[in-house]
């Protein structure tokens, strides 16, 4: 039982960087957009955002 505390712990700890890294990564998208008036995929290009990553954060900007 302790091994799957620990386990459950470390997931949710991984689910909240996440979190916190594509809300981040979605501030920055959207800064480099509005300030040089360039579209998402270059924005994303000139972060070297991860293609999973990008997959979820265009969500975000097609909605």
């Amino acid at each position: 039982m302790c091994n799957l505390g620990k386990m459950i712990a470390r997931e949710n700890i991984e689910k909240r960087i996440s979190t916190r890294t594509k809300k981040k990564n979605i501030e920055l998208i959207t800064n480099l957009m509005n300030s040089l008036s360039i579209s998402f995929s270059k924005a994303v290009e000139l972060l070297k955002v991860s293609e999973d990553e990008v997959l979820e954060i265009e969500k975000y900007f097609k909605s």
